[in-house]
């Protein structure tokens, strides 16, 4: 009799702990769906020029400050949420930055570095002269990767399409293009003094190396590495 009591009670504690589970388990799905929502209307900006409208995206928001190293410079970046392949259901949402905002000095003299938002910025690099930490560092330039167009064709930009190398001075002013047209870029570097860009690239099936003046934004040499002769 005792041992069936025994049972009986370890059956309803078993019964009670997996009912708490169970709410427990509703109670963070729904919070993690409310928070999720307050995430994505955190930042939220209205846009009134977006130029040329692009397919699939839903919302603009505005990111965390970034520290332009050794500048009274820094800036915001605009992102929005683009729908990408990948997910388990097929499709789904990832964040891509269409636009930068500087704030320059004390009195925060601020400007957009393009006109439009329809771009696609794939990569921002402070380019600094060699120090221990931020507070030593120089940025000479930022460096830009970013899809202009469509030339994939498929509807949209993305990472399939091809890259603009773009550089600015520290301040988001004086932006320029400096190479167009770019399969995909393997790595880039600068040298000691932070003067020289150094850049490898696949433009096609050819893998280039350029590096380009920090002071003029103009290309200084280039090489063909699949042209390079083997040593006999």
């Amino acid at each position: 009799m005792d041992e069936n009591r025994f049972f009986k009670w370890t059956g309803r504690v078993n019964s009670i702990l997996f009912l708490l589970l169970l709410v427990l388990s509703i109670g963070f799905v729904i919070y993690g769906f409310i928070s999720s929502n307050n995430w994505r209307n955190r930042n939220a900006v209205e846009v009134t020029d977006l130029g040329n409208a692009v397919e699939d995206i839903e919302g603009f928001r505005l990111s965390d400050i970034s520290i332009v190293c050794g500048k009274d410079i820094q800036y915001v970046k605009l992102n929005s949420q683009a729908k990408s392949k990948g997910f388990s259901s097929g499709s789904g949402y990832h964040n891509v930055t269409r636009n930068l905002v500087f704030f320059v000095g004390r009195d925060m003299n601020s400007h957009w570095l393009f006109d439009s938002n329809m771009f696609l910025i794939r990569k921002i690099d402070q380019l600094q002269k060699n120090a221990n930490d931020c507070k030593e560092k120089e940025t000479v330039s930022i460096y830009y990767e970013i899809s202009k167009s469509d030339t994939n064709s498929n509807g949209k930009l993305d990472e399939d399409d091809a890259i603009t190398i773009g550089l600015s001075n520290p301040d988001g002013l004086n932006f320029s293009e400096v190479e167009t047209g770019i399969t995909s870029v393997i790595d880039h570097s600068i040298d000691s003094v932070a003067s020289v860009l150094t850049v490898l690239m696949q433009k096609g099936s050819a893998l280039i190396m350029k590096k380009y003046s920090l002071e003029t934004y103009k290309m200084i040499s280039e090489k063909e590495i699949t042209k390079i002769s083997k040593k006999l």
